[in-house]
């Protein structure tokens, strides 16, 4: 049948445009397989040759700097000059005094920095009895033994936990065991000691949401006086010291309501958004270091229990422990006032910013410098958009607003007790 010449132009025009489409998937896809090898490649470098805890306490961040960028979608270029600009002074790995070989020496090294390269080894090798299954690793050392490393998971405002939520995403068991090592090493006493507390076994006086907590704990007295010192999440030793504060963070995580941890996902994440957006004063933007992480850690929560945790005494475990870190990082960096309108309150121009030209203006900007350098920043952005996808739905656009307000109004953290810092808005 002869095509008559508006046909034929449509025929021409779509395969044009299909094979277009193609080549630019063709070509979207060379890119990432490129990526994803160099960054098998510098994951196992760092892995071999740089110690995760410096001798000066430091962490070695190439591995979540590097996860961070392939989950950008970042080029490979992108992941050779992030790990170029933080090899610098790196110290190698140290010989542990002895060996671990079993649980009894890793029940009796916990939080001992020594120890890490014999914690990488001992798991490295462990996870051979698991054919390789590295998922299955995490679980059972996350869940068993006089001390289960879930409670590990939550040292450095959740920094084992972004290792691991990594590692199960990108499938790479390197980062599983290194989350594994830290939670391990950076072990808190504290932490493990408040969340197996027995009083949380008991019924509490009521379940509440988590803003409503929060509420309660911006006004709870036994607080005040505590972080004297100023701001800083090395202050939660200050906290579960002062017998009056400890008490109240264990009734406050008792009283989380967690009958639907679903749900309840859904509000921790909401929250998190308000946190980092919505604590500055009226008219003068500023971003907690600190309450910045909590995206993250709600982020990596939801793809641990949407990909490794199946029973639900373990998924209750993780989200009463993410909670406890969002009251303890609330209590430390001052309880600020927390004002929802400064959410939607664009103050400079970045109101129309879509995902797709926040995404542009990171691939064309690059990491050499400035704002997309800086690891905590490029990552908060990541767990927005991830949370957008996951929840936006049911919220509408408020992590998309935090997206615009951050990369429109950020020029550094506060809250990290640096001079002259911005302050966030703290009642007096």
């Amino acid at each position: 049948m002869n095509r008559t010449p508006i046909a034929s132009m449509i025929c021409v025009l779509t395969s044009y445009f299909l094979r277009r489409s193609w080549e630019r998937g063709a070509g979207l896809r060379m890119v990432e397989q490129a990526s994803r090898g160099v960054f098998d490649g510098l994951l196992a470098k760092s892995h071999v040759q740089h110690a995760l805890v410096q001798p000066d306490g430091r962490h070695n961040d190439i591995p979540t700097v590097v996860a961070t960028i392939l989950l950008l979608n970042g080029t490979p270029n992108h992941l050779q000059t992030a790990y170029d600009s933080r090899t610098d002074g790196l110290a190698p790995w140290s010989p542990s005094p002895r060996s671990i070989t079993d649980e009894e020496a890793k029940m009796r090294f916990l939080g001992d920095t020594r120890f890490q390269r014999a914690f990488m080894t001992y798991f490295s090798l462990d996870n051979g009895r698991f054919a390789g299954d590295s998922k299955a690793l995490a679980v059972f050392h996350l869940f068993t033994g006089a001390k289960p490393l879930i409670y590990g998971l939550f040292s450095g405002v959740g920094r084992p936990l972004t290792l691991l939520s990594d590692g199960i995403e990108l499938r790479a068991a390197v980062l599983i065991v290194e989350s594994l090592t830290l939670s391990a090493v950076d072990w808190l006493e504290p932490i493990y000691d408040l969340l197996t507390d027995p009083r949380l076994e008991s019924p509490p006086s009521e379940l509440l949401s988590p803003d409503d907590i929060l509420d309660r704990v911006a006004y709870d007295g036994r607080f005040s006086g505590v972080m004297k010192a100023g701001p800083g999440f090395h202050g939660v030793a200050r906290v579960l010291s002062n017998p009056s504060a400890r008490a109240a963070v264990v009734e406050y995580v008792q009283q989380l309501e967690c009958r639907d941890m679903t749900v309840l996902l859904q509000k921790l994440s909401n929250l998190a958004v308000v946190l980092l957006c919505a604590t500055h004063k009226p008219g003068k933007p500023a971003f907690d270091y600190y309450l910045a992480h909590i995206s993250t850690c709600v982020n990596n929560t939801r793809v641990i229990f949407e990909n490794l945790l199946e029973e639900r005494s373990h998924k209750r475990l993780l989200i009463r422990g993410i909670w406890l870190l969002i009251i303890l990082t609330y209590i430390t960096q001052l309880r600020p006032i927390i004002d929802t309108s400064l959410l939607t309150a664009i103050e400079e121009p970045g109101g129309d910013m879509s995902w797709d030209s926040i995404h542009q203006e990171f691939h064309s900007q690059g990491i050499s410098g400035g704002k997309y350098n800086d690891p905590v920043f490029l990552r908060t952005l990541r767990s927005l958009w991830e949370l957008e996808k996951a929840y936006g739905p049911i919220h509408g656009s408020p992590y998309l607003q935090a997206a615009r307000k951050m990369v429109s109004q950020w020029d550094g953290w506060t809250g990290i007790g640096a001079d002259r810092e911005a302050v966030l808005n703290i009642r007096l």
